[in-house]
């Protein structure tokens, strides 16, 4: 019987063992999951942060491009309008009193180029245009009103047309004209 009880010991012992050994190797496996699990979470929380940085930056860009697009949107509207206005003055420069703007403009002609000797209007002007100048009629244009003056040898012009003082007016005003149009 003594052997029978040694027997028993050592399998005592070695189900000791082994149970010791499962335990140890159920901790180790415990650990190594728990730092997988807290890698995973820090893993997956930095990708969250990134994802959400990267959304942001997404939505400002989205919004940078609305933006741009409603400023064109606003910058061409308001195009639109200014030349609007522009023909609109145009057309009403054309309904003023020709006879009166012209004779203003024929007492010019000797302050601004003395040596004039030539002088062109439109089709509706000429009649009151060659009987109120001395200079030799030299041809219709097409305009709006108005007049161009040239001196003998073709080399200085005044340029009097509606159209060339409304849009030199027009260039110079310009930003003034937009502030009241647009504020």
């Amino acid at each position: 019987m003594g052997l029978e009880k040694v027997i028993e010991q050592i399998d005592q012992e070695g189900n000791q063992k082994i149970s010791t050994i499962l335990h140890d190797a159920e901790m180790q496996a415990a650990e190594i999951l728990q730092k997988t699990h807290e890698r995973l979470d820090t893993l997956a929380s930095k990708r969250k942060k990134e994802t959400e940085q990267h959304i942001a930056l997404m939505k400002i860009q989205d919004q940078s491009s609305v933006d741009i697009e409603a400023k064109k949107i606003r910058l061409n509207a308001e195009k639109d309008v200014l030349q609007q206005t522009f023909q609109e003055s145009l057309a009403a420069l054309a309904s003023l009193p020709h006879e009166k703007i012209l004779t203003i403009l024929l007492n010019n002609i000797q302050k601004e180029m003395p040596d004039a000797a030539y002088i062109s209007s439109n089709k509706r002007d000429e009649f009151f245009v060659r009987s109120h100048s001395k200079l030799t009629y030299a041809s219709t244009i097409d305009c709006l009103g108005g007049i161009i003056v040239e001196n003998s040898n073709h080399t200085m012009q005044l340029d009097y047309r509606y159209d060339t003082i409304a849009a030199t007016v027009w260039e110079a005003s310009l930003k003034e004209i937009a502030d009241t149009l647009f504020r």
